[in-house]
């Protein structure tokens, strides 16, 4: 039998056959060279705008340097960003003080400089925190936020201790020397035995003879006022008006050997005078005034 007019055999068209696979692999090297050229145009496309928007900018960015015209367009930024937080309830509606005493809450308020309405993210707390340590009776004071609009106040007053006299007034100072206030009937009801110092610089030196007197609690104890002579020595005055001159070096043992002293010996002398580190020199009190 014989097909297509050849005998003995059929003719079948394979997929397999050479020329058919090459024919295939024509048409997908095209089809990926289109992809290619597709993907590289659109790129080209892309890198193209970029450039154009990048030249545009800067274009735009010079005419605004040379115009002047940058601080006012940066400040509209600023202004429109606070705008819409603003908007969005970002502004103080509450200020609490806590740990005020002595002092009026409303010269607080006032020293902080922080009021209802104000941005919340613009205020200073750093400079409302120096404003506030610099009122009478504060000793430090902390200034924070809390999240979303309120600003809290805490303040830790100052502890007089001592009294500072000064042409004739009298004041309170703090333990680094520093004036507090004036003593008026008002502060008069403070810590009892607050000893007064006198003399030039007594408060900025205060310190240093407070802790050389406590060493010695019974002296400590007894003394009334501290006077600060011109050379740096200090006289004490004690309770019962005796006057004890020390030196201003070796100021330690001159009171050990002033504390060694009988009380009912100290009570005869109006002036003990510990100077001299060899000798005591004695002023009896006045026969005339016992």
């Amino acid at each position: 039998m014989a097909q297509n007019g050849r005998s003995g055999s059929f003719a079948r068209v394979s997929p397999l056959k050479p020329g058919l696979r090459g024919a295939s692999r024509l048409v997908q090297s095209r089809l990926h060279a289109g992809i290619r050229a597709a993907t590289y145009n659109r790129k080209s496309l892309i890198r193209s705008t970029f450039g154009l928007l990048t030249v545009l900018f800067f274009l735009a960015f010079c005419a605004l340097w040379l115009g002047g015209y940058l601080p006012t367009v940066r400040q509209n930024l600023v202004d429109y960003k606070q705008e819409r937080l603003m908007a969005m309830g970002f502004v103080v509606e509450q200020i609490d003080v806590m740990g005020e005493g002595r002092l009026n809450e409303a010269d607080v308020r006032a020293a902080i400089g922080i009021y209802h309405g104000d941005y919340f993210f613009k205020t200073d707390l750093v400079r409302a925190q120096e404003r506030t340590e610099s009122l009478p009776w504060v000793d430090r004071a902390v200034v924070r936020r809390l999240w979303p609009n309120r600003i809290v106040v805490q303040l830790v007053e100052t502890t007089p201790v001592a009294l500072y006299q000064e042409g004739g007034e009298i004041f309170l100072a703090d333990s680094k020397g520093a004036i507090v206030a004036p003593l008026t009937a008002e502060t008069a009801a403070l810590p009892a035995n607050l000893r007064l110092f006198t003399g030039p610089d007594a408060t900025l030196h205060a310190g240093d003879i407070k802790s050389s007197l406590e060493v010695f609690p019974s002296i400590w104890a007894e003394t009334e006022a501290l006077t600060r002579q011109v050379s740096g020595r200090w006289d004490l005055t004690l309770k019962d008006g005796l006057v004890l001159r020390l030196p201003e070096n070796n100021l330690d043992a001159a009171l050990s050997r002033f504390d060694r002293i009988p009380d009912d010996q100290r009570s005869r002398f109006a002036i003990i005078d510990m100077r001299l580190p060899d000798r005591v020199t004695l002023t009896p009190k006045d026969v005339s005034q016992t």
